[in-house]
């Protein structure tokens, strides 16, 4: 149960590995500073696994029967929790103007295969449940992680209901758009990097729904994707530069945590603090939501 004005978060304790990379582990601490109440204003909620048919609109059968039966059901345990999470989020910003889960590994996946340390694009199947469930006639899906997000484009780049605005340090993944619903933003320094950002929102103007992917791996020490000069305060003036704009568009948002990674002066607690601005602006904005029609 979420309180009113209350941002609700979907995290559960199977959405996290013991070991391995940030992707699995770091939303284990991260849920420990928000359970301490060190953000006011949100609220943990468990989410229900993905179900394969919830999936097989976006990837193909035989790829999630493999993961079904995968020799590591831990990994695909927290695999499908975790992407419920992005699904309940989903429909939770219809209800409360905004939401969150504490989900990462979610942009490069590819219809038949893994990529990227992406198993399942949960971006392309929140921004297809907007559409078929919530009835949004434009959706938007922002992504700034350090990396491009080919995974999405590939899914769901000729969907005429979906925008892509994605904000990139690194080519990796990189996709080429082909549409003026697309925009791809690759930046060289960290000079230019708030411009671009402040450029991508333009691009979303009018959509009535968007999914955030939140990525921290632009940040300076972060040993994957880090870019010198991208600070703790730029990533802060990022997260209120795309907040701030949600509520003064009124467009119901929900974020999930992409990219964030360790590196020589980041350690895991750390990597989890990193993504603390995201859930600080978006518990702070007020959104009211669209009644449907």
């Amino acid at each position: 149960m979420t309180s009113k004005n209350n941002l609700p978060i979907y995290w559960g304790p199977d959405y996290v590995l013991d070991s391995g990379v940030e992707t699995r582990t770091k939303s284990g601490p991260l849920a420990k500073i928000l359970i301490g109440g060190e953000v006011p204003g949100v609220d943990l909620i468990t989410p229900l696994p993905i179900t394969r048919e919830e999936l097989l609109a976006i990837h193909d059968e035989q790829y999630i029967d493999g993961l079904i039966n995968d020799e590591k059901p831990e990994l695909t345990r927290s695999i499908f929790a975790s992407t419920g999470g992005v699904r309940d989020a989903l429909d939770a910003m219809f209800v409360h103007g905004k939401a969150g889960s504490l989900s990462s590994g979610l942009h490069h996946a590819k219809r038949d295969h893994e990529y990227g340390l992406c198993y399942i694009n949960g971006l392309a199947l929140a921004a297809l449940r907007a559409i078929s469930k919530h009835g949004v006639k434009k959706v938007a899906v922002l992504d700034t992680d350090s990396h491009c997000g080919g995974g999405t484009f590939q899914l769901v780049g000729d969907n005429e209901k979906i925008v892509i605005a994605d904000v990139s340090c690194n080519s990796y993944d990189i996709w080429q758009p082909n549409s003026d619903r697309h925009h791809l933003k690759v930046v060289n320094s960290a000079n230019e990097y708030l411009d671009a950002v402040k450029q991508a929102l333009k691009h979303l103007d009018g959509v009535d729904a968007l999914i955030y992917n939140a990525g921290m791996d632009p940040f300076e020490d972060c040993m994957t994707g880090g870019m010198p000069g991208i600070t703790r305060e730029v990533l802060a003036e990022r997260e209120r530069l795309v907040a701030q704009w949600c509520e003064d568009t009124q467009t119901p948002a929900m974020f999930v945590l992409a990219g964030g990674y360790g590196g020589k002066n980041l350690d895991l607690d750390g990597v989890a603090r990193l993504h603390l601005p995201t859930i600080r602006e978006f518990a702070r904005i007020r959104i009211t939501p669209k009644s449907k029609n």
